[in-house]
């Protein structure tokens, strides 16, 4: 029987070393910053947006909007801060034939002019384009189920 809790106790131990060895950075995290408050960025403090012309599942910023708002697209959400639900996260397929990472539907881009990490030029850009908070993005009860033209919030 101690034989076993011994062989039990040395797996568990490999275990967490390989977990701990393994770990990275989340793909995506929740960062911070006065006068903006919290946002999402990906795992380099990237700052991620959403638009507000966009609906869930899709992307409405093509052509030369694409100049300025890079699409965002890591692969598969594996891994994201506390704060979040890995559940939020999802990928949509554009119409441009591209994949796009989404944010509780939305799709996320990055801002040209945001040249280090911690930036966030892009927010409130023409008053349609915005930082993600994790905690006050929501969709509205119509919007998840479909009712309404569907908008984006803050609040």
């Amino acid at each position: 029987m101690k034989k076993y809790s011994l062989l039990f106790g040395v797996a568990v131990l490999m275990l967490f070393a390989l977990k701990t060895a393994f770990a990275t950075d989340p793909d995506v995290t929740v960062m911070q910053k006065e006068g903006i408050g919290k946002y999402l960025a990906d795992s380099k403090g990237r700052t991620l947006y959403w638009f507000k012309n966009d609906s869930p599942k899709k992307s409405t910023c093509t052509g030369k909007c694409l100049e300025l708002w890079i699409p965002f697209y890591n692969g598969a959400i594996l891994s994201a801060s506390p704060e979040m639900n890995l559940k939020d996260f999802g990928t949509i397929v554009r119409q441009d034939g591209k994949k796009q990472n989404t944010f509780r539907s939305y799709p996320l881009y990055y801002y040209y002019m945001d040249e280090q990490p911690g930036d966030t030029k892009g927010q409130n850009f023409n008053n349609l384009w915005h930082v993600v908070d994790p905690v006050k993005f929501r969709l509205t009860e119509k919007e998840y189920f479909g009712y309404s033209e569907t908008k984006g919030t803050t609040k």
